[in-house]
């Protein structure tokens, strides 16, 4: 069992000629950053923990809850997972600065807009 505020995650699948296995365990209040060249798979493992691309195996815990995991047959739909992910550049509204891009996705989740703006998502 996780800790309130942590992810674990063990990441596995394959997308065209990328395999990607990844072990991730973040600490409630972590920052974690990831870097490397073009095709390594880092938004390959951002879209996978988003739910947007399933996994062949592993399991991903957040906040205790389990929301993926293959070999048990659990996968939680894209949309009830907290998780938000901004792409670089395709989806942004361009009328929006880079923190009300992000804090519509909390608001459209219910969060009072001044929260959002805040950052303070803890909790929902």
């Amino acid at each position: 069992m996780t800790e309130p505020g942590s992810l674990s995650a063990a990441v596995g699948l394959r997308l065209g000629a990328l395999t990607l296995e990844v072990e991730l365990e973040v600490a409630s209040g972590e920052l974690v950053v990831l870097l490397g060249p073009n095709g390594a798979g880092k938004t390959t493992l951002l879209r996978a923990l988003a739910g947007l691309l399933p996994l062949a195996s592993g399991r991903v815990v957040l906040d205790g809850i389990v929301l993926e995991d293959p070999a048990a047959g659990i996968r939680v739909p894209t949309e009830r997972r907290p998780i938000g992910v901004v792409f670089q550049d395709y989806l942004l509204f361009p009328h929006l600065s880079a923190l009300d891009n992000v804090a519509f996705g909390l608001a459209a989740r219910g969060m009072a807009k001044a929260r959002a703006r805040r950052g303070d998502g803890n909790g929902g």
